[in-house]
């Protein structure tokens, strides 16, 4: 079949609505929407003009928000369409017979862009407002419109698809069906809102907003017990596998976004799996009963036949759905990444972040670039992984079919044997050298409850002779293992490029990865406005003001610092933290004298330039050396006095 649009007649609900144009004007109702929510609203900054209104509303609290989370991703999952034809040449000025040139693209792109949010603002505004019973009624109508549209559209999409070919038929309808559950979800909510409005006869919320949400009490009060231990991902396994953290929760901002890449992620596969049908029905005509072939000595070397053509389709396939599956798992692994880096935040350790910081201005707009670049870092990856994926595996199919079609199999492998040879036995001699220095080289353990022995060289001749050897041998060890490290970086940037939470840049090169740089500003900014400690602080600190809006005075009560005061304070401490009493001033102070005054054994001043330096013995150390003359020069005259 050369096309897949009906040469034929088209059913008259092949054209039902002109989406490019409905986009447009569509926008005209958002707008009356949004300024109807403003409306509702009145205004700090100059109240006085026009009555203090309309005044600045909000979509969604993308800085500190927890409510509604799932209806907030919900709303992101409806729009899916309008931020999929954001970059799509199906959704331009073209409907309006407006020129495009190539010096304004950029231009255009941030006009459709604004046209996007607009068009997409009423449905979160709704949600967020404090207005329910009219933020309930206006969503639930401009969720009905879109919702017919896009309804009107699958229709369309299906009836301008031949009917004999029914597979893709039914994914082009499959793509819709996330963007209608979202606007069936929507829509149910603004229903109930609507119902719980008139039940409870409260039309709108007079409650301020919160300072502090129920997950962050719980995590101080975890953080003040006395038994508490913070769950700590040791192991590959811990960090594999989800486990519920009390006291956390994902805020509206990574929820949304990794609904965006689920959904994003839903219609990729399908448009893929859509696009392997497309080029199958072109090109099956070409490829059936077709053998191409060239004379090879006396039989012929066959380099295609119909078989080959379905193994590319079946690469083809398997290809996308390890995509999609690799791809969620990221999303998976970045959500646990960033539930870690938080916690781990929230008790003061940074030591996996940047050591120089940008300027706090410049990480507050790194961190409004979060969400964006995540979804696009995210696409970016998953096409740079089917793209590798599909032509490592086209060519390795390829190469094994050809060898097993033409009866060269043998040869091959026997080739294939003597090449690996040759890094094998240059990997045989790296693991030669760790047996070597494990078994003969390193000194045994200074005591026997030690975890490893230390890093000191017991045989010193074999140490040098062997090492003279290796000098050379590892120069063949020092290519393979190039070979193998640029392997490595190209095998890790692709399947990494997607992930922000860790830089695919070198310690040191990690500030000039921009996506990471979002990432770790993001993490700040969380960090600085939603640490359970802070908000839980300031909440005690405003509850204690009067309701009616006095501020008290509060006076310190005088305490007398008497001898018997502190003691009983140190006392407590001591009891509730016995380990600080090793500690204490005077204890330390008896320990130091021991130290001054041990006498070190002579067998251990003979071989004390053998001792690993470090912070335990490093004042022994440095006590033998200053001494090592006297005790010497007394050794030797007590031994001639005794010949």
């Amino acid at each position: 079949m050369a096309s897949i649009i009906s040469n034929q007649t088209l059913p008259a609900c092949a054209d039902l609505i002109d989406v490019s144009a409905f986009n447009h004007y569509i926008t005209l109702l958002a707008a009356g929407m949004i300024l109807i929510l403003a409306l509702l609203e009145k205004r700090r900054f100059h109240p006085e003009v026009c009555g203090g209104r309309p005044a600045l509303i909000v979509p969604l609290p993308l800085l500190d928000g927890y409510d509604n989370r799932f209806s907030y991703a919900a709303a992101f999952g409806a729009v899916i369409n309008i931020i999929s034809t954001l970059f799509t040449k199906s959704y331009t000025t073209d409907s309006f017979n407006v020129p495009d040139p190539l010096w304004a693209a950029a231009l255009v792109l941030q006009l459709r862009v604004l046209e996007a949010c607009i068009t997409c603002f009423p449905l979160f505004a709704c949600i967020s407002t404090r207005h329910k019973l009219a933020g309930a009624v206006l969503g639930v109508t401009y969720s009905s419109i879109l919702l017919g549209s896009t309804s009107a559209e699958a229709v369309q999409t299906y009836c301008q698809i031949v009917q004999a070919l029914t597979v893709i038929q039914a994914v082009s309808v499959l793509i819709y069906l996330p963007v209608v559950l979202c606007f069936l979800y929507l829509i149910f909510k603004f229903l109930h809102a609507i119902t719980e409005c008139i039940r409870s006869n409260t039309y709108i919320i007079t409650e301020p907003l919160k300072r502090v949400y129920t997950h962050q009490q719980q995590y101080v009060r975890l953080v003040l017990h006395r038994d508490y231990d913070p769950s700590i991902e040791t192991t590959t396994c811990d960090k594999l596998i989800y486990r519920s953290v009390p006291g956390f929760k994902y805020p509206v901002r990574i929820i949304s976004v990794a609904f965006i890449l689920l959904v994003l992620l839903y219609r990729l596969g399908l448009a893929l799996l859509l696009v392997g049908s497309i080029i199958t029905i072109w090109s099956e005509p070409y490829f059936v009963g077709q053998n191409f072939s060239i004379p090879y000595g006396e039989t012929r070397f066959y380099l295609m036949t119909p078989v080959v053509f379905d193994l590319l389709a079946g690469v083809f396939y398997i290809t996308t759905i390890v995509c999609v599956i690799v791809t969620v798992f990221y999303i998976y692994l970045f959500m646990k990444s960033y539930r870690r880096h938080l916690l781990r935040m929230f008790r003061g350790n940074k030591s996996f972040i940047l050591d120089q910081l940008p300027k706090p201005h410049i990480m507050m707009a790194s961190s409004m670039r979060f969400p964006g670049y995540q979804v696009a870092y995210m696409l970016w990856g998953f096409g740079l992984l089917f793209i590798a994926l599909l032509v490592v595996g086209s060519m390795l199919t390829y190469v094994i079919y050809l060898t097993i079609i033409n009866h060269i199999l043998t040869a091959v492998l026997l080739w294939l044997l003597q090449t690996i040879s040759v890094p094998a036995m240059a990997l045989l001699l790296f693991y030669l050298q760790v047996v070597l220095a494990k078994c003969v080289l390193m000194q045994e353990k200074i005591k026997v409850t030690d975890d490893t022995p230390p890093l000191n060289v017991d045989n010193r001749r074999f140490y040098e002779c062997f090492n003279y050897y290796a000098l050379f041998g590892n120069l063949a060890i020092g290519i393979f293992s190039c070979f193998w490290r640029i392997l490595q970086g190209f095998i890790l940037g692709v399947f990494m490029v997607g992930r922000l939470d860790h830089s695919i840049y070198a310690r040191g090169w990690e500030h000039r990865d921009k996506g990471y740089l979002s990432y770790i500003s993001m993490l700040h900014v969380e960090n600085a406005h939603n640490h359970p400690m802070l908000r839980v602080f300031c909440d005690l600190l405003l509850t204690a003001l009067d309701k009616d809006g006095h501020q008290h005075t509060y006076q310190t009560p005088v305490r007398r610092n008497t001898k018997a005061l502190r003691r009983w304070l140190v006392a407590y401490t001591l009891i509730n933290n016995p380990e600080l009493a090793q500690r204490r001033k005077r204890v330390l102070s008896v320990t130091n004298k021991k130290r001054r005054f041990t006498r070190i054994p002579q067998a251990e001043l003979e071989c004390a330039i053998d001792w690993p330096i470090d912070d335990g013995i490093s004042s022994s150390v440095e006590f033998a050396s200053s001494r090592r003359n006297v005790l010497l020069n007394h050794a030797a005259s007590q031994c001639h006095s005794d010949l």
